[in-house]
């Protein structure tokens, strides 16, 4: 993608790759300028997986297609905007907007944990987008602290990469590799099939680690937190006072006893009022009509 001048062709005649800004399970992530619209964007690249006999094309393929219909049929403030899907080179780019953040998992890193009012306005507001996303009949099937970005002002749902549409067969049984067990829901590492019930564990697990400043299955080694998620319950966290109640709920291991997504909103507005944070009451967005 070179031109005569040594510098780079922009993607589909005007996206300009400036400089790497990141990764994440699928690709990395590039800042980018939209010459056309003159608006600065994110650029994941999509790198396809070695086989035996050599990239899978076909795989990334599907894969930057699944991101970007998945997270392009939502329209919330808390999931990450996708603009565009390009393949040129031999690749596969998804156009995004550009979010000056940390992860959550970089804050908690920082900060050691979140006080109970800051961790239940960011579980809250990404809740809003999750259940969006829900009732647009999309599965994230990967939400972790390293997904979850933080602004100024929003808190963002990103990394769709292994999302899966409603009737779609990829939202089966296998936890696709990356997936971290102290972050998967309990019936997913047992090989049931993705559900809402399980992105809302996923969620109360991130929002754990928000509060506490560990994973609710702490562990050296990737065996030791699968053991542990998969025959036991997290340890009583000891600093999240009254988020105590939707984790509780959210963490159960029986996905039909499990708190639903619109009690979990409602007991984290009743803990933010407490707080002396002012939230609008909770309620399901419109999703935009979606054809396949």
């Amino acid at each position: 993608m070179e031109t005569g001048t040594g510098k780079a062709r922009p993607l589909g005649g005007r996206y300009q790759l400036t400089s790497p800004i990141g990764r994440d399970g699928v690709g990395i992530i590039w800042r980018a300028h939209d010459s056309r619209l003159r608006r600065n964007v994110a650029i994941k690249e999509i790198q396809p997986r070695f086989r035996e006999h050599g990239v899978d094309l076909d795989d990334a393929r599907r894969r930057a297609l699944r991101e970007a219909r998945s997270a392009g049929r939502l329209n919330h403030p808390a999931v990450i905007s996708v603009h565009d899907l390009l393949e040129e080179g031999g690749r596969l780019w998804i156009v995004m907007e550009l979010l000056e953040s940390l992860t959550l998992r970089e804050t908690v890193r920082h900060l050691g944990h979140l006080p109970v009012h800051w961790a239940a306005w960011v579980g809250f507001q990404l809740l809003s987008g999750l259940r969006h996303a829900h009732a647009a009949g999309v599965l994230h099937r990967d939400i972790n602290p390293g997904n979850i970005l933080l602004t100024g002002d929003r808190v963002v749902l990103s990394d769709f990469g292994i999302a899966a549409l409603g009737g779609e067969s990829s939202a089966a049984t296998t936890v696709p590799i990356g997936c971290a067990p102290a972050y998967t829901a309990p019936e997913r590492l047992r090989g049931r099939p993705a559900t809402a019930a399980a992105d809302l564990w996923s969620f109360g697990a991130s929002l754990y680690f928000a509060v506490e400043g560990r994973p609710p299955y702490p562990g050296s080694d990737a065996f030791t937190v699968l053991s542990a998620a998969m025959n036991g319950n997290p340890d009583p966290p000891s600093k999240a006072g009254p988020l105590w109640t939707v984790l509780k709920g959210l963490l159960r291991r029986d996905p039909a006893a499990r708190m639903t997504g619109g009690q979990a909103a409602r007991v984290l507005s009743e803990i933010l009022r407490m707080e002396g944070v002012a939230v609008a009451a909770p309620q399901l967005p419109a999703v935009r009509p979606f054809t396949s």
